[in-house]
């Protein structure tokens, strides 16, 4: 393989107020970051770039960063449940499938199971609602410091990294 070859980007604040960060990349796939957005690492064996800082120039999906950097930080998301099992239940009175009564008393459970806030009231009302499929309703999301990072650091990084290979590119013609 030859000699690894090591990157390291300082990234700083944006008006002191938004994200700082410092990434390290090397030539075998390796990606680290420390920032105020959270510390991350992983290794990329397959990335179809000869130089693996390319695969960040290009542009690398937030969605597709989140699930490499942050799967483990995933955490069960009650607003987001919540909002699926109301507009379902109001969706099923509008069709008809659901009575006023029927409506109602789902409504209702929700409530008596603290708007399904956490990941135990979810199974206490999953437990006693008559939904079908009622698991299908259960939401995760990432933190906002995880959103944050690939929404505010990695696009700055790109261009960062866009330059640096701008310039190489520019001192070996």
């Amino acid at each position: 393989m030859g000699e690894v070859k090591f990157w390291r980007y300082y990234i700083p604040p944006v008006d002191s107020i938004e994200g700082w960060g410092v990434f390290v990349l090397d030539s075998t796939g390796v990606f680290a970051a420390v920032t105020d957005y959270g510390n991350v690492a992983y290794k990329w064996t397959h990335h179809a770039e000869e130089d693996f800082r390319h695969f960040f120039a290009k542009g690398v999906s937030g969605g597709y960063l989140l699930q490499k950097l942050f799967y483990e930080h995933k955490r069960y998301d009650g607003d987001a449940t919540l909002r699926d099992v109301k507009e379902y239940i109001i969706d099923c009175r509008r069709d008809g499938s659901y009575s006023r009564e029927k409506a109602r008393e789902e409504w209702d459970l929700l409530s008596y199971y603290d708007d399904l806030d956490n990941d135990a009231s979810f199974v206490r009302w999953y437990d006693h609602t008559s939904l079908s499929d009622a698991g299908e309703f259960y939401n995760t999301s990432y933190p906002a410091s995880a959103k944050a990072f690939v929404n505010k650091l990695i696009p700055r990084l790109s261009e960062a990294i866009r330059e640096e290979l701008a310039m190489e590119s520019e001192q070996n013609e």
